[in-house]
């Protein structure tokens, strides 16, 4: 029986120790796990007589004083149930979830744990970051296409006997279905890292196509294991993707933009969708509403699990990297700088924005660079590895595709010194393909190096002179960053005193209102006047123009590195190298050596610098923390749940992205993702499907800097002036030197009635007639449709020109030509949905416009664009158009987004004003007593509250983080306190009625708290200094 081996168990633990510890802490996850997701959980089980059983447990409900569950037990060798009213859980030795399993959802059980944290803190450490990476880790499995499979399982079941979706299955049934899921759950054990998920489903609607079936939507069917039944989940998915035979194909293919609004209510809506169907496609495509069974498959690339282990196992060490503490909202004051490093350059083309991204990106834990169309962000990326390996760290530059790290890889690998390449020591990893390219590679460095001297004063030349250089610009860039604190807390200080002064009633704040204005303020301007300005120029001058002895230091300290290779500690590696028999087994080899950290750590001596996708750093070793840095470009364009991947590998982290282009390609469904996130409580800044990792950082990270690259050099000053104004705040100045006369071209075409819709076969002749006159332009064809875009490589195929491209936007990220013709396609079969998906989608028309080096020309019927535009105020793709039509001399409608790069605060008024409101208050307070006072700072909760007169334990183990102290004669008596917030607090309902009770305790004690929010964290800290300045002075 379960309860009898307690006793065995728990001594037996004691022998294990820290090993079965950490064994334990994966025990918890799982049994968190399945109380959240309502699944069964797989158990090995230890009897007092030392013998090991096998189960499988419903969870009914937990005691986690007394660290025993109530569960409802599956014996698998007599496939009979019963109930077991306690459990416990240190005789657990093993857990697997099942997958595909249903047990009834504790909502009570569940409640509690997030409202009484500190209850179950001895099983659930971090619950909130728990629930985050649990919400990611389901999110990304089903973020994949699927497909119809030859499920055995479907076999078991006949449709006619489906009643209400429910399907009841004999004991025969449900013995095989038992022994089905335990072999499934085998296989999967030894599979790796990529899943590959099968599942029974009820059909909901599926198009019956030439190809093949296409599900569309569908309920999944869950085994219900305590009443031997298969159950079907109460929400619809919804397949906006679909793989048939092999080949991906969107529902947009089967309905149009405007009927695809559809779907968001798709049980209200299903009658008008099968129509919808059925008028546009006809025979093409039959619909069918019949609920049978059918197994699905899809194939997920990476299995996050492990991963995101290591990240909950940082935290029972007490070992969070930074990066990791930014992503919870963990890091409420700004991190202190590290040592001043050297900056290496590769060129000249260099700017104070560029500059200050890198020295950044080396000094502090975290590094935020925007980098909007144009501003050299690769040249930034590159001269930030190179200054990197200058100062002998290791970098792992990451993206979400094989584009941007290709085109890094491709200028580090070409670097030439005197005629002869550079044998940089870079590692582009990936794919089987890419691993097979990497060896080749290196091994063609290793002959390269053979018969290069290097001498170590060859090396050492100047370098004490590149350093001392180097830390004069550092020391003036400190000095700039210091400017702009100061300059902060001078506006944060300039804010309080404009607050006083509406506030003119209360008059026990004079002294105060007097000390900021005069002694504080005063302070401040002196110290901003002793920095003075630093210019583009005071920077540039301290730069090393020596160009050429930097190549020669590049060319021989490369060369020293890779003939590392030759020394006895790679004998292991040089037995793979040399093995080029079968270059696929070599491959696997090489593969192999890298899963295992020291390896990857000792490589690290040879190659600092490794290069591969996001999914592919999973093969990079344990998922710890193994290099200096983490470098993601395109971080807007990267996925929350796999960008964690690389995060978790590097010490300090540099995102790169732009949040005003193009966001991650998102397959996973609305409605599943308000599942998810319903059931974790997750809050909107981990939302899978509206963020990027980029935005979510500058979400949860409110006190690292984010630096904008202002000087934009690719397109004619009249086409990027739209986007300035528009996304960017007018932060850009354009530094182009496009000669062009006519940048801005309207082409009003009468698109008269098209066949297909979503097209305008007048724009491809029109497309057509200006790539004949201008053979001698590179030029981009954007449209948003996918039908205009095969209309138009039609014509391009059929007229043979090669100085054309066509595509939709996704297709030109990080690209550009001499001339964009941008084809909006509209017709009168264009609908109000569609254009309202198209009229303020900010990524396409910001990407779109800004390729175009000297000439934009943009193709629209503009009778359509008034009937479809109908006088709304709100409407990019409209103001573009009068933009080009006047040549730019149109007004433009900013667009307000939260952004500290862009210089707009990422809190609200409505912050600032409450958290004014009540530091006034208690303010007020104090100086009606005429007593001393004195600060402390972060203050244990327990240590202020010894004698408990309300709640018990609630929140105890917690921290203030500044509480004013009254004087009364030896006592001192906490007056009011300020607690920082992590995003766990805005969680949702429960933890705010938490958050209430901490109040009553307060209150209770005669003492008031300010809650800061994270959003307002940086302002406070200035906030803070305010203040004890003030108190150090009047103490």
């Amino acid at each position: 029986m379960f309860a009898e081996c307690s006793v065995f168990v728990c001594v037996n633990n004691v022998f294990k120790g820290k090993v079965n510890q950490k064994h334990m802490n994966s025990i918890h996850r799982d049994i968190f796990k399945a109380i959240h997701e309502g699944k069964w959980l797989k158990i090995e089980y230890l009897n007092k007589e030392g013998k090991h059983t096998n189960y499988w447990i419903g969870i009914r409900d937990l005691d986690p004083r007394n660290k025993t569950l109530k569960v409802d037990g599956l014996h698998l060798k007599r496939c009979s149930i019963e109930g077991y009213d306690k459990i416990y859980i240190d005789s657990i030795l093993s857990t697997e979830i099942i997958e595909g399993s249903y047990c009834p959802e504790n909502k009570q059980l569940i409640e509690d744990i997030a409202l009484h944290t500190e209850r179950y803190q001895n099983l659930f450490a971090n619950t909130a970051n728990l629930k985050i990476l649990n919400y990611l880790e389901m999110c990304s499995k089903l973020d994949a296409t699927p497909y119809t499979t030859d499920y055995e399982l479907v076999h078991y079941i006949d449709s006619d006997q489906v009643r209400n979706g429910e399907y009841q299955l004999s004991e025969e049934q449900f013995k095989e279905i038992v022994a089905n899921f335990q072999r499934r759950m085998n296989r999967g054990t030894n599979q790796g890292k990529t899943l590959h998920i099968q599942k029974l489903a009820l059909n909901i609607l599926s198009i019956n196509t030439k190809k093949g079936l296409y599900v569309l939507a569908y309920r999944n069917l869950n085994l219900d294991v305590k009443n031997k039944a298969f159950k079907p989940d109460e929400d619809i998915t919804v397949c906006t993707q679909f793989t048939i035979g092999g080949v991906q194909e969107g529902i947009r293919r089967y309905l149009d933009a405007d009927e695809y609004e559809l779907l968001s209510d798709f049980e209200k809506n299903l009658e008008k969708i099968k129509d919808a169907i059925t008028e546009k496609n006809g025979a093409r495509a039959v619909v069918d509403d019949m609920p049978y069974v059918i197994g699905l498959g899809m194939d997920c690339a990476l299995n996050l699990h492990e991963e995101y282990k290591a990240i909950l196992d940082m935290y029972e060490k007490e070992q969070v990297t930074f990066p990791i503490r930014a992503f919870f909202g963990d890091l409420l004051e700004r991190p202190r700088r590290t040592k001043a490093y050297p900056i290496a350059l590769l060129n000249q083309n260099i700017n104070l924005d560029q500059l200050l991204a890198i020295n950044n990106a080396m000094k502090y834990p975290l590094a935020y660079i925007q980098g909007p169309p144009g501003t050299g962000k690769t040249n930034t990326i590159l001269n930030t590895i190179v200054t990197a390996f200058f100062n002998n760290m290791t970098v792992l530059f990451a993206s979400y595709n094989n584009v941007p790290i290709d085109n890094v890889f491709e200028k580090l690998s070409s670097l030439t010194y005197k005629g002869k390449r550079i044998a940089f020591p870079v590692l582009r990893l990936g794919n089987q393909d890419k691993v097979k390219e990497c060896i080749r590679y290196i091994n063609q460095l290793r002959r390269e190096v053979q018969g290069v001297k290097v001498f170590s004063s060859t090396l050492d030349r100047r370098k004490g002179d590149r350093i001392d250089r180097a830390k004069q610009l550092s020391g003036r860039l400190k000095e700039y960053e210091e400017v702009l604190d100061l300059t902060e807390r001078k506006g944060t200080l300039t804010q309080v005193m404009e607050y006083q002064e509406r506030m003119k009633n209360v008059a026990t704040l004079f002294h105060f209102q007097t000390d900021l204005q005069g002694r504080q303020l005063r302070n401040l301007d002196e110290k901003i006047r002793k920095i003075g300005e630093i210019s583009e120029r005071d920077a540039m001058a301290l730069l090393d123009r020596n160009e050429d002895e930097f190549y020669s230091y590049l060319y021989y300290t490369s060369a020293k590195y890779i003939k590392e290779l030759e020394s006895n500690r790679f004998q292991d590696l040089r037995e793979i190298l040399d093995d080029d028999e079968n270059p696929n087994e070599q491959a696997v080899a090489f593969n192999k050596y890298l899963q295992k950290s020291e390896n990857v750590k000792k490589l690290q001596k040879v190659f600092p610098i490794m290069i591969t996708t996001c999914i592919s750093a999973h093969k990079l070793g344990s998922p710890e923390p193994m290099f200096d840095m983490t470098v993601m470009d395109e971080a807007s364009q990267c996925n929350v749940a796999i960008s964690l991947v690389p995060i978790i590998r590097g010490e300090k982290l540099m995102l790169v992205g732009d949040p005003q282009q193009l966001k991650p390609v998102i397959l996973l469904d609305e409605l599943t993702n308000r599942k998810l996130r319903r059931k974790y409580h997750v809050a909107d800044e981990y939302d899978y499907r509206e963020n990027s990792i980029y935005k979510t950082y500058l979400a949860c990270d409110a006190v690292s800097d984010e630096i904008l690259l202002r000087n934009h050099y690719r397109c004619n000053e009249k086409i990027i002036d739209f986007n300035n104004k528009k996304y960017y705040n007018s932060k850009l100045q354009i530094q182009s030197d496009s000669a062009e006369r006519q940048p801005l071209v309207y082409v009003n075409v009468d698109g008269g009635l098209s066949e297909i819709k979503n097209t305008s076969p007048a724009e491809v002749e029109e497309i057509m007639r200006y790539a004949r006159e201008n053979p001698d332009k590179s030029i981009a064809v954007i449209t948003p449709f996918v039908n205009q875009r095969m209309l138009i490589e039609q014509g391009i195929k059929e007229n043979g020109f090669e100085h054309v491209v066509c595509g939709t936007v996704h297709a030109f990220q990080g690209d550009e030509k001499d001339v964009v013709l941008f084809s909006t396609a509209l017709s009168s079969r264009t609908g109000k949905g569609t254009y309202n998906w198209l009229k303020n989608n900010k990524e396409l028309i910001n990407v779109a416009t800004s390729r175009a080096k000297d000439k934009l020309i943009l193709l629209a019927d503009g009778k359509e664009l008034e009937r479809l535009h109908q006088g709304n105020e709100d409407d990019d793709l409209y103001e573009l158009v009068q933009y080009v039509k006047t040549n730019g001399e149109s007004k433009i409608t900013e667009k307000h987004i939260s952004s500290r790069a862009l210089g707009i605060q990422p809190f609200s008024t409505e912050t600032e004003t409450a958290f004014m409101k009540n530091l006034t208050h208690a303010l007020e307070n104090i100086w009606l007593t005429r007593n001393k006072y004195t600060i402390h700072k972060e203050v244990a909760i327990s240590q202020m509250f010894r004698d408990n007169i309300s709640y018990d334990n609630l929140f105890y183990m917690g921290r203030f983080d500044f509480v004013v102290y009254e004087k009364r004669g030896k006592r001192e008596m906490p007056v009011f306190a300020i607690e920082l917030d992590g995003k766990e607090h805005f969680e949702d309902e429960v933890v705010q009625e938490r958050d209430r009770q901490k109040n009553e305790i307060c209150k209770a004690h005669h003492m008031q708290i300010i809650r800061v929010e994270n959003s307002y964290a940086r302002r406070y800290h200035y906030i803070k200094e305010i203040l004890n300045d003030y108190f150090a002075k009047v103490r």
